[in-house]
């Protein structure tokens, strides 16, 4: 018997030091399973079309602009991101919080809602770029002036 308490004693403190490194993994894949879940990652390649519209700057869509948000997002966009969100989750909530928010992202009323964002800001997006062209041309027009105090 003595023989077999020995490695019982060894498996019984290699599962003490397992679940916290199983926990720490996990909250890193929960974090970033989260952002999959709320689609952050299509949110955040979506809004290059707020640089594409500043600076294409024609007032609409075309397959040059298109083209343009889809090679921003392609050089620039979440994948090279994505690990910070993943770490500023991990440091900034619980796994328990992790795990709650997941629940929520996951519940239709939250799909909905964040389905509903997503095409609002697609929609408006002819009407957004209307009026950033409209407000680069007041500015470089002299219609719109830079602060005295921000000239410095």
């Amino acid at each position: 018997m003595c023989l077999f308490a020995y490695p019982a004693i060894a498996y019984a403190e290699q599962d003490v030091t397992a679940p916290i490194t199983v926990t720490t993994k996990s909250k890193k894949q929960l974090a970033r399973e989260l952002l999959v879940e709320l689609g952050i990652g299509k949110q955040y390649d979506l809004y290059f079309w707020n640089s594409v519209d500043l600076a294409y700057g024609t007032g609409t869509r075309t397959k040059v602009s298109e083209w343009m948000q889809k090679t921003l997002a392609q050089v620039a966009g979440w994948r090279y991101v994505e690990s910070q969100y993943v770490a500023r989750l991990e440091a900034n909530f619980s796994e328990m919080e992790l795990k709650e928010l997941m629940e929520l992202a996951k519940r239709p009323l939250m799909k909905k809602l964040l389905r509903t964002e997503i095409q609002a800001y697609e929609e408006t997006g002819t009407k957004r770029a209307r009026l950033l062209f409209q407000a680069w041309d007041d500015y470089n027009s002299g219609k719109i002036n830079i602060p005295p105090n921000l000239l410095n």
